[in-house]
């Protein structure tokens, strides 16, 4: 039995950063005692027990062995903020995996098109907090081909956000939706913690969705992200519609109007919204505008057309609704996905559209490697020959 002289500081901080409590690093052989021991410093683990540790972690094995903590690690988005508004500290390993795997595919992105020649995209930062909401959204609307039309025909949010996804795509942004880490089912991802993010960039522009979000609250995420964009502002959502006391940020702010007047425009919101019931007048209006009706809402509290507290109880009430929905609709895939037969069909929507047509042209033209595409698709090398298969044979 081999000890490994780790430092019990690197423990805990790893511990810390992984969000984990002792009672949850512990298991088998690994106890809640010996964790303080090694923590304290009072004594050390042998060396498996130590990989396992770093395993658990998600650090490498040296880490634990390094004489002083890091320093902080929290990505570099302007925006990373909590639904109270106050920043986040340390966000979880599922995020910063995520991120990092959003920043690598849209570096990858970046070389592709500037290889191909692209000109960059010109509406990436045209406006900034200094603008008017209308206008940029405006701007938005005319790029995303969001006109009356995308009402009629989009039968219902669900599509109108499968719409915006596609507009979004052929203007050349990258969007990627899961509710997952990578392909991992295990790793879900909490709403709790985000909603969103939007990395912008001239050549290949990103928003990130969290797809175990309703598909209602998704619309709304989805223009929010879009508007960082606009602003050309890196950001982070995850302010829910029915807190108390808004965020401060001015960029979280002037976004959410932006998204507002972009889903429902303010004169013909006006026309549309009835006195009565706010909820009953909300799925009224929501139904009109092919948008959820928390959007709806939303858009009837920042218009002043209902009161703060009206505005609160009604939202609480629908996004319960939302959630047993959605809880229903997932229910089902999962019995598909244990037979495999719904793997490709999220597996589209996690990587975007447009990552996974440029992954496929950079093999054809051997422009990639099988092993590099395997990394950008988040797949093993025998998924990623099947799948070239899969979009070849179409």
């Amino acid at each position: 039995m081999v000890v490994a002289h780790i430092n019990g500081k690197m423990l805990t901080w790893g511990r810390t950063r992984a969000r984990l409590t002792m009672s949850a690093v512990a298991k088998g052989k690994i106890t809640v005692e010996k964790l303080i021991a090694w923590e304290s410093g009072d004594d050390l683990p042998t060396e498996s027990q130590a990989q396992a540790l770093a395993e658990k972690l998600g650090i490498s094995y040296a880490m634990l062995f390094m004489p002083e903590v890091p320093p902080p690690d929290t990505p570099n988005i302007p925006d990373l903020r909590t639904k109270n508004g106050q920043p986040l500290t340390n966000p979880s390993l599922d995020f910063r995996a995520i991120y990092n795997d959003a920043l690598v595919r849209q570096d990858w992105m970046r070389d592709q098109r500037l290889d191909e020649g692209r000109a960059p995209l010109q509406f990436i930062g045209q406006y900034s907090l200094d603008s008017d909401p209308k206008k940029v959204a405006q701007g938005m609307r005319l790029v995303l081909d969001l006109g009356a039309s995308a009402r009629v025909d989009c039968p219902d949010f669900e599509e109108f956000l499968r719409h915006l996804v596609r507009t979004a795509e052929h203007a050349g942004i990258l969007v990627m939706r899961s509710a997952i880490v990578r392909h991992d089912t295990r790793r879900k991802l909490n709403e709790n913690e985000f909603r969103g993010f939007a990395l912008t960039d001239t050549y290949a522009p990103l928003v990130f969705i969290n797809d175990s979000d309703a598909k209602a609250a998704q619309i709304f995420t989805l223009a929010h992200e879009l508007a960082h964009l606009w602003i050309g502002a890196n950001g982070v959502s995850d302010r829910r519609p029915d807190q108390h006391g808004d965020s401060q940020n001015e960029i979280e702010l002037f976004c959410d109007k932006v998204a507002a007047e972009l889903l429902a425009p303010e004169s013909e919101f006006r026309a549309k919204w009835q006195r009565g019931d706010p909820l009953k007048t909300a799925r009224t209006a929501a139904n009109f505008f092919k948008v959820s009706t928390l959007v709806a809402l939303r858009r009837a509290k920042d218009l002043h057309l209902i009161t703060f507290d009206a505005f609160v109880d009604s939202v609480r009430s629908e996004y319960a609704r939302f959630r047993e929905i959605e809880r229903r609709k997932r229910d089902k895939p999962k019995e598909k996905e244990k037979s495999g037969g719904n793997f490709w069909a999220s597996f589209e929507i996690r990587n975007g559209a447009s990552l996974n047509a440029a992954v496929v042209r950079a093999l054809n033209t051997r422009k990639t490697t099988f092993t590099e595409a395997s990394v950008l698709l988040g797949l093993n090398l025998g998924s990623t020959l099947r799948y070239l298969q899969r979009v070849t044979t179409k």
